[in-house]
């Protein structure tokens, strides 16, 4: 299994999620569907709580 990296979600809008990387000190916003893509994936491991919110088909 590939290791994932964590992450602390610093902010939530409607069309990005700004992440921060603990371990590297850095903030990054990211698209919201790539976030949850990674989430899903196993790529970012959310730490401190973070729900998805329910997909809808737009």
């Amino acid at each position: 299994m590939d290791r994932s990296i964590k992450v602390r979600v610093l902010k939530e809008t409607s069309k990005t999620v700004t992440v921060r990387f603990p371990n590297l000190n850095r903030k990054m916003p990211v698209p919201r569907k790539d976030f949850e893509k990674r989430v899903e994936k196993g790529l970012y491991e959310v730490i401190g709580g973070y729900e998805m919110e329910e997909s809808e088909d737009k």
